[in-house]
């Protein structure tokens, strides 16, 4: 017995033990964790790279020469050491997003080659704005319309985190730049076109999203501003979503998300989108769709047969009993005629 005792104590030191080692191991390894994600934070954080302005837009005249002043900010601990170069940049896809290519794009559309960034290398001090001068020579030939290009600030040294401006987000990059919208004066055809306004044909119930795909067929960007209205059966309108304000470039197509909310709805519904870009010009289209809680309504039309069957049944029920209670009345009536009669006989 007392073997047993003993070898019972020692199981469960020998498990005490264990359980200290794996909480042991664990905290070290939360600690460390910790350590690591609050060092990667710190460094993000003292790397945040601004431009200022992230976009500039520039109208001028073939021949003209054009002048701006773009400035960096270094938000980190460091001094950052940096080129700046010009670069054409292309938009690819439907999401509107620009991106830099290593090569000169078409001759319509490109800018770069008419650039000229001083000073073209920077060494920024930490928490400092330094300011980039941009010359734009316009050549005499120079096509109406759009062309654009980016200043880029290319770093160096260690990998920067991005702050404002093309690129702008949380995860580490080298680049970081200014667009440069670079408008010549001239006559320029302006159209764009409608590619796709939907929302689903039929649905149970909200929300409803809505898809829109306008195409830039202009000799420049076009920002196209709007709504889409919604009415229901009645001709009443019940809401209205407006359309982000976005750019669209020449040759590129832009989608764009709306979603109306409203969850109980019921009937068939209107939908006008009418758009607005360039000197006076539109866009309209037209959908109709249905929102119909069918499920529920199937729920409300078996309850209410349901009902009717319950009370059909109880009503002839209800007649059947009557009408045995009549005929039994009836066979009473007779009976008492009949006992009427054996009683006037008898006297």
């Amino acid at each position: 017995m007392t073997t047993d005792r003993k070898q019972i104590n020692t199981d469960i030191t020998d498990k005490r033990w264990g359980l200290k080692l794996k909480l042991s191991v664990v905290s070290v390894i939360i600690c460390v964790l910790s350590v690591l994600i609050t060092a990667s934070v710190a460094y993000a954080q003292s790397q945040i790279m601004t431009v200022i302005p992230p976009r500039v837009e520039i109208k001028a005249k073939p021949g003209e020469t054009a002048k701006k002043i773009v400035q960096f900010r270094n938000e980190s601990e460091e001094t950052a050491y940096l080129t700046v170069i010009p670069k054409d940049f292309i938009v690819k896809g439907t999401s509107g997003q620009p991106e830099f290519v290593t090569s000169l794009v078409s001759g319509r559309w490109s800018a770069s080659s008419w650039m000229k960034l001083s000073p073209s290398s920077l060494a920024v001090p930490p928490k400092a704005t330094v300011n980039v001068n941009l010359t734009i020579n316009v050549p005499l030939d120079a096509l109406p319309g759009g062309h654009y290009a980016g200043v880029l600030y290319e770093s160096t040294g260690s990998p920067v985190r991005v702050g404002q401006g093309v690129g702008a987000g949380p995860a580490v990059q080298q680049v970081v730049g200014t667009l440069v919208y670079l408008i010549v004066d001239g006559p320029v055809t302006e159209n764009a076109l409608i590619k796709e306004f939907s929302a689903p044909s039929f649905s149970e119930y909200g929300p409803i999203p809505f898809t829109t795909e306008i195409v830039n067929q202009s000799d420049l960007h076009i920002t196209p501003q709007g709504q889409i209205t919604i009415r229901n059966m009645f001709g009443k309108t019940t809401a209205t979503l407006k359309i982000d304000e976005r750019n669209i470039f020449p040759g590129a197509s832009l989608i764009y998300k709306n979603t109306w909310a409203e969850k109980n709805l019921i009937g068939r519904f209107r939908a006008d989108l009418e758009l607005a870009y360039g000197q006076g010009r539109g866009l309209k289209g037209t959908i109709f769709f249905w929102v119909f809680p069918w499920k529920v309504a199937l729920a409300v039309i078996l309850a209410i047969i349901l009902l009717a069957l319950i009370i059909f049944l109880i009503t002839k029920k209800i007649r059947k009993q009557k009408e045995e209670l009549e005929e039994k009345l009836l066979e009473e009536k007779e009976e008492v005629e009949d006992l009427k009669k054996q009683i006037e006989r008898g006297k």
